[in-house]
């Protein structure tokens, strides 16, 4: 049976390889890192890509970001130092190995970041002759020593590439004997999903002899190619326990393996996506589970200590509770008290303890070795010092009681304390879940955009710069979608996903804040300006003979449909999309609507980057308690993003969170043209 997937096979980097020499050009734009994950984010032309890095477990280009990210260690420091702004020029795999191996060019100088992805796998720099420059962890193994300084060498490799796989290798197997799916992943060194896919296409139980494979190892080796030519081909597979639990992925269509275990699948355009979206879940299920145990052990031992005060405290009510009664009996009794210790001194004088009970009134029994006669005093038994006086007795009665009352008060407010920690520690469970969730977010391939979604689900992109100003028309506008511009030289070129249909006036008003906002005319503090909309087919970068058009710039034909006063008022606000924050901006009432916390902007005076570290605070301290931790998992790059310029808050508030922050999920086919 296929067990739980917890790192990547070597057909999987084979397949993410051959995903990320599709990112050769782009340039290392900065690198990040957070509780294990190494995060590079790639920025070209118009593009841009992050790749995740956990060392010992994945390695794969990433739709997610991460929003809490910190102070970096010193190995990540390390490595900006050297290959920051570095472009990457090649992604290979070492042999057949799981590793992968990404070299990036710093002004003619080579760099190679390795990641290993088996186990106690590491992430390594090093330079062009393979000295290591920086490494995630220090490590001194029997086969090698991975140090900075030292020369870089790989594991022992074992296994055999499947285009050098031959029948003596299989033969080499049936020989060495025992279970076919055993035997074969052994002695070939691939993942046992893939030798059941095999013996499951071949028709042999993976519990089998391997002397069943005797005289077909021509046919393992063309089966076992053959997984490994589809691992190369795009798209990729979920595969879920027939309870809907997540079992692995793979980069070939498991037919055989659905068919024996009755696996459900999921199919997917790309390993990458795949990978994202099966270890991020686990990573959430992970982390839950970690704080889920942890909490489990306090919360018994507080469990514990409750029950035991709640015990004591009982113990010291009763106590309480047979000393006030006594005190009251004695104090109401006190004639029936004298007349029993009078006679009780006079019966020890004269003969003796044994003959008090019997010859004196009230008195049931004697305790001589502590001086007690016992007395019934309306039916409840009584102890009285016979050296002592009734009245000094009722005193020191009430005296005890008053003790233990104190004592009670003390046990009652241990009891709340205990309580009042359980409960702390059940919010702190889940605010702890909560941070888990907020720290890595997928972000849509539309966010490298200036973006908004109108009230009524339609995306509308912008460029951030005449770079992407070209890249959004060319990629993205065609005849059934909408161009907009803001009536100024210098503003966005947004692109409405109208599809055909001419979108109703709010949802053009919102779209056209989008080219207002980032135009030249919030930097100039202008109050309004008009924008203009045409369809796609209008549109063209071919200018008229003889003239020139610059990067960025378009023609455009025909009548031109204006939005009148688009008034420069930028709401930014962060929503939660499955518990994770997620930066909108647009018109005060649509963000209001779709966020937990918002501010509303105006053209001032404020940095960008300063504004955006203080919006970060105020929209933490706005927002409800047990969402704050999702708002200060939002780093202050990502709000700089959305802030169009020079500005001033005119307020922050609590969003009403009616509505998704994006309620349009993804443009798939979109998404796919990226990559």
């Amino acid at each position: 049976m296929i067990k739980r997937k917890r790192s990547m096979t070597s057909f999987d980097v084979a397949a993410v390889v051959r995903e990320m020499a599709g990112l050769r050009g782009l340039r290392l734009n900065n690198i990040y890192y957070v509780d294990g994950l190494v995060l590079l984010r790639l920025k070209g032309a118009g593009r841009d890509a992050r790749i995740a890095v956990v060392p010992g477990e994945r390695v794969h280009i990433t739709s997610f970001d991460i929003t809490g990210k910190g102070m970096p260690p010193p190995f990540i420091m390390g490595m900006r130092k050297y290959i920051r702004g570095a472009g990457l020029v090649d992604v290979k795999q070492q042999g057949f190995d799981r590793i992968v191996e990404m070299v990036f060019d710093a002004a003619g100088r080579r760099y190679r970041l390795i990641a290993e992805v088996l186990p106690r796998g590491v992430a390594v720099l090093t330079d062009e002759e393979g000295t290591i420059l920086q490494l995630d962890e220090q490590r001194v193994m029997k086969d090698r020593v991975l140090r900075r300084g030292a020369r870089y060498a790989p594991p022992p490799g074992s296994s055999i590439h499947p285009l050098d796989l031959a029948e003596e290798h299989v033969a080499k197997a049936i020989k060495a004997g025992g279970e076919a799916a055993r035997s074969l992943a052994r002695s070939l060194g691939y993942p046992g999903e893939v030798v059941e896919e095999a013996l499951a296409r071949l028709g042999v139980e993976p519990g089998d002899s391997v002397e069943a494979l005797r005289g077909r190892e021509g046919e393992v080796v063309e089966t076992l190619r053959s997984i490994y030519r589809e691992s190369l081909e795009p798209g990729a597979y979920l595969l879920y326990t027939p309870e809907g639990e997540p079992l692995t992925v793979v980069p070939f269509e498991p037919r055989g393996l659905a068919e024996r275990y009755g696996f459900r699948i999921a199919s997917r355009h790309s390993i990458s996506e795949a990978l994202d979206q099966y270890f991020v879940e686990e990573l959430k299920r992970a982390e839950e589970a970690e704080a889920i145990r942890e909490i489990e052990a306090e919360r018994r031992r507080l469990l514990a200590s409750l029950e035991r005060a709640r015990r004591n405290l009982e113990d010291l009510e009763e106590k309480l509770k047979s000393l006030e009664s006594k005190a009251q009996l004695l104090a109401e009794h006190m004639a029936e008290a004298y007349e029993a210790l009078e006679c009780a001194r006079r019966m020890r004088k004269s003969s003796g303890w044994e003959y008090i009970v019997g010859n004196c009134p009230h008195v049931v029994d004697v305790q001589p070795s502590r001086g007690i006669i016992v007395v019934q005093i309306s039916g409840e038994p009584v102890e009285l010092d016979i050296r002592s006086d009734p009245s000094r007795m009722v005193v020191e009665l009430y005296k005890r009681a008053g003790e233990i009352r104190s004592k009670i008060e003390r046990g009652r407010r241990a009891v709340a304390e205990v309580e009042q920690r359980l409960a702390e520690l059940e919010n702190k469970a889940a605010m702890r879940a909560r941070r888990a969730r907020a720290v890595v977010r997928r972000r849509e391939w539309y966010e490298r955009y200036h973006w908004l979604i109108t009230s009524s689900g339609l995306l509308a992109i912008g460029g951030r710069d005449a770079s992407q100003n070209e890249s959004v028309v060319k990629r993205y506008l065609n005849e059934k979608r909408i161009f907009m511009h803001a009536n100024i030289h210098g503003a966005p070129a947004v692109v409405v996903f109208a599809e055909g249909r001419e979108p109703p006036e709010r949802d053009l008003r919102e779209a056209a804040l989008l080219t207002a906002a980032y135009s030249k005319a919030w930097k100039a503090g202008m109050g309004s300006i008009d924008v203009y909309w045409v369809w796609g087919s209008q549109v063209s970068k071919s200018p008229p003979p003889g003239e020139y058009l610059a990067r960025g710039a378009f023609m455009v034909y025909g009548k031109r449909n204006y939005v009148r006063n688009v008034e420069l008022r930028l709401a930014l606000g962060i929503g939660l999309e499955n518990e994770a924050p997620v930066v909108i901006v647009g018109p005060p009432e649509l963000v209001k609507r779709r966020s937990i916390v918002y501010a509303v902007l105006v053209p001032g005076d404020e940095d960008p980057s300063k504004l955006a570290q203080r919006l970060r605070r105020l929209l933490a301290n706005k927002a409800e308690e047990e969402q704050r931790p999702a708002v200060e998992a939002v780093s202050h790059e990502e709000i700089r993003e959305r802030v169009p310029g020079r500005s001033r808050v005119v307020y922050v508030d609590r969003g009403e969170a009616v509505e998704p922050p994006r309620p349009l999920r993804e443009l798939r086919g979109e998404e796919d043209t990226e990559v």
